[in-house]
């Protein structure tokens, strides 16, 4: 599937800053393709090993040529529909966020699933049976097939566990392990070492086959479909992964170890920190635990001795912790079945993509000398290492999805993303068509707005009215196309106490694209309707920010915003659903008053009311409309120094648009 193209045209990016910018939106547009086409096969694969299926359903359909790339009819099978769509469920919930999973890792959960039909219980099954990747190959492969009580004395291995769709198959039908090996001649060797048969070269995938009297089993993928290797980004780890089967063991402990007082404190801060941020959706299970559930557990937890614990509450108030160490943003895990390996597999993939970015640093050496003593907290804290020396060179950024709560974070270089740009020509000319005035110096800096202020206010202009012409000119930027730009800052009262805000206190105002009409998108509001409500939530947005910074909070506060590009945003939202926000683009702004920077009070929102998989903002979006930013900033900044505001219409709700 080809990449989405943005609808605009191409700005002036210097080659280097393309090619890091192709990158981003490759590797994005990848942890977002979660349907493929070998989905389906899959799925029946984990059917069959779950018992949900006869392997005479994998015989037929593996007869063909290409398989993988058949789109499966569950009827024409005999495979009753909803436990289909039961197990396509699961298959995708084992994918997020990396858009890949491990075929083992599926193998084992749909054995163990076999066993006893709950989610949970299978995934703790399945960790169980994850046995230490290095250590003792040749013990690992003999009593594979003993442990996990299959009948068969063959071994499947591989060193492609996400890509291997031959190897899941000949484990199926042979009813036989499936190890993740990182070096398959070894695998082979260990084997004939304790007097098992070798057999490679067999395409499970095409159909062909071989008696079951052989042991261990190299099964080859077809030539067109390309291999993870351990050292490439198809891999799952990015790298040697670490034990799994110990994790629980070490997370109990290091909670065990926590005094009660301060064990009690910690899980009360996550309370209200889970309390505070936006949609949670986490999968403990096959249902969805929302922040209202992740409270009441981690709740349950305090007070209690740890080793009462159930695995589940155990596992989520670890999560929370490693959340609390590394500082992710705990909804990219929205979604995804929460288990201690794929929480192993988050913090590992992100450290080792955050280390890729920062060769030579400190915080990009080696990771925990021991994950089993240390666990998955050891491995929270060195991603919180990187996360800090990332920060320093890139813009962590997220792409929202409004449909299922999902996230993906992304990473823009500092050096493109806020870098200085001259100021557009035709900026530069409407500000004069409209003030009569020259917008001083060429690239837009925070001295060059406050002296256009300065010039403006002689005469007779506005903050305003400045403000209101940056709206309508980014709502019509031809290189940046946008049917609305919303822009939110404080009124410019309250500036030294800002907790202590209303929603009378926030300047808002939507600059519409010259044309629109929002039935034309099938938006029943008309603009002033659409203002008002855009304008009623960016205010209520800022305010419960603003509480983040309360000595004594009024109400529970609302996380700060990362800038992010988002799709569906009217799926689960009312007050979207009837403006039309649809496709966005949301930038925020740290304000600055007599030397304290707030943040959470001031953004900028561009938003696209037409659905189209081209009309979806992208990563490089950002970076354009970024300026927005600054322009924003700096006339805000300089009307506070000058004890100045905005204008009271724009903070309540209008009858009318006019300026």
């Amino acid at each position: 599937m080809a990449l989405p193209i943005s609808p605009r045209s191409r700005p002036e990016f210097s080659e280097a800053a393309e090619t890091e910018l192709a990158g981003v939106e490759r590797d994005l547009f990848r942890r977002l393709t979660m349907l493929t086409d070998d989905g389906d096969l899959i799925v029946v694969a984990g059917m069959v090993a779950a018992g949900r299926a006869d392997v005479a359903v994998i015989e037929k359909i593996t007869a063909g040529p290409a398989p993988w790339k058949e789109r499966l009819d569950p009827e024409r099978h005999g495979i009753p529909a909803e436990e289909f769509s039961r197990f396509q469920r699961l298959w995708y919930h084992f994918k997020v966020p990396h858009a890949r999973a491990s075929l083992v890792w599926w193998y084992l959960f749909c054995l163990a699933l076999g066993r006893d039909d709950g989610v949970d219980r299978a995934l703790l099954r399945m960790t169980e049976w994850l046995g230490p990747p290095d250590g003792d190959l040749k013990s690992v492969l003999v009593g594979a097939g003993a442990s996990l009580g299959l009948p068969s004395e063959a071994v499947v291995v591989t060193d492609a566990e996400c890509d291997d769709l031959g190897a899941l198959i000949a484990a199926v039908r042979l009813r036989a392990p499936l190890v993740a090996v990182t070096d398959v001649p070894a695998a082979l060797g260990a084997g004939r070492a304790n007097g098992h048969d070798i057999v490679g070269g067999y395409d499970f995938v095409g159909g062909h086959d071989f008696g079951v009297g052989h042991d261990i089993v190299v099964a080859e993928r077809s030539g067109d479909r390309p291999r993870g290797r351990p050292e490439d980004d198809r891999a799952l780890w990015l790298g040697p992964a670490p034990a799994l089967r110990p994790l629980p063991v070490a997370a109990r402990r290091a909670w065990e170890a926590l005094p009660d007082q301060e064990r009690d404190d910690l899980l009360a801060g996550f309370e209200r920190r889970v309390s505070s941020i936006e949609r949670v959706r986490l999968l403990p299970d096959e249902t969805v635990l929302d922040n209202r559930g992740v409270v009441h557990l981690v709740g349950a937890c305090r007070g209690t001795p740890v080793a009462h614990w159930p695995e589940s509450r155990l596992l989520l108030a670890t999560l929370l912790w490693c959340w609390h160490e590394a500082g992710f943003v705990l909804q990219e895990l929205n979604q995804s079945f929460l288990s201690f390996p794929a929480l192993a597999l988050f913090l590992v993939r992100k450290s080792r993509e955050y280390a890729a970015r920062l060769p030579g640093h400190p915080a990009a050496g080696p990771g925990p000398t021991d994950p089993a003593a240390d666990g998955v907290l050891g491995l929270a804290r060195r991603l919180g290492r990187l996360r800090r020396a990332v920060e320093e060179r890139y813009e962590r950024c997220l792409h929202f999805d409004g449909s299922n709560w999902e996230r993906r974070e992304f990473l823009l270089p500092l050096s493109v993303y806020r870098r200085e740009r001259p100021v557009p020509e035709g900026l530069r000319a409407h500000l004069y068509d409209r003030f009569g005035v020259e917008l001083p110096g060429r690239t837009g800096v925070a001295p060059d707005w406050d002296r256009f202020l300065e010039l403006c206010l002689a005469a007779g202009g506005t903050p305003t009215r400045i403000m209101q012409e940056l709206a309508h000119w980014a709502a019509n930027a031809g290189d940046l196309p946008v049917d609305l730009a919303i822009f939110t800052v404080p009124h410019g009262r309250k500036l030294d106490e800002p907790w202590t805000m209303e929603f009378t206190d926030l300047f808002c105002y939507t600059g519409f694209r010259d044309g629109f009409r929002p039935e034309d998108f099938g938006i029943t509001a008309d603009r002033v309707m659409m203002y008002n409500v855009i304008a009623q939530r960016m205010r209520y947005n800022a305010v419960k920010k603003a509480q983040n910074y309360a000595p004594v909070m009024r109400f529970p506060p609302q996380g700060f915003n990362l800038p992010d590009i988002a799709v569906a945003e009217d799926a689960n939202h009312g007050g979207h659903t009837a403006a039309g926000i649809r496709l966005a683009c949301r930038l925020p702004i740290a304000i600055t008053h007599r030397g304290t920077d707030w943040n959470g009070l001031a953004d900028v929102r561009l938003n696209r009311a037409a659905y189209s998989r081209d009309n979806r903002f992208l990563p490089r979006d950002m970076v354009i409309g970024h300026r927005y930013t600054q322009w924003a900033k700096g006339i805000a900044d300089a009307t506070y120094r000058r004890g100045l505001g905005f204008d009271e219409k724009w903070t309540d709700k209008v009858k009318d648009l006019e300026i």
